[in-house]
């Protein structure tokens, strides 16, 4: 191969690989789109909790998994769910902070939704 074939064989490759790099990114960018974006987060919040409703019932004698029940539902915006998932981890340890914390957390919120 001669010089100025491989010199526009080099010139080939690195316009393939930027024409490549912009169509990927091009691609990227309209599949994580906000909408496509905001559904896949939804989608793993519900599996998400799914998951920690089922550990839940599994292992019910288990505060911690109330706990987090009640964190995740909180995150969701469950506000009423969050609210009786950290009952039942109240229930289960009744001198745990973390959960006397929560609940003062959930009801500062619950008053402050009700004034507006």
């Amino acid at each position: 191969m001669t010089g100025k074939n491989r010199i526009a064989l080099l010139g080939f490759i690195v316009a393939a690989l930027v024409g490549f790099v912009a169509v990927g990114s091009w691609w990227s960018g309209a599949a994580l789109s906000p909408e496509a974006s905001s559904k896949a987060t939804a989608t793993r919040v519900e599996d998400n909790l799914a998951a920690l409703e089922k550990k839940a019932r599994n292992e019910p004698a288990k505060a911690v998994n109330f706990t987090r029940l009640g964190e995740a539902y909180k995150a969701a915006g469950r506000l009423t769910e969050a609210v009786s998932a950290y009952v039942s981890a109240a229930e289960l340890a009744p001198g745990d902070t973390e959960v006397q914390r929560a609940l003062i957390s959930l009801k500062a919120m619950a008053e402050a939704k009700g004034r507006h």
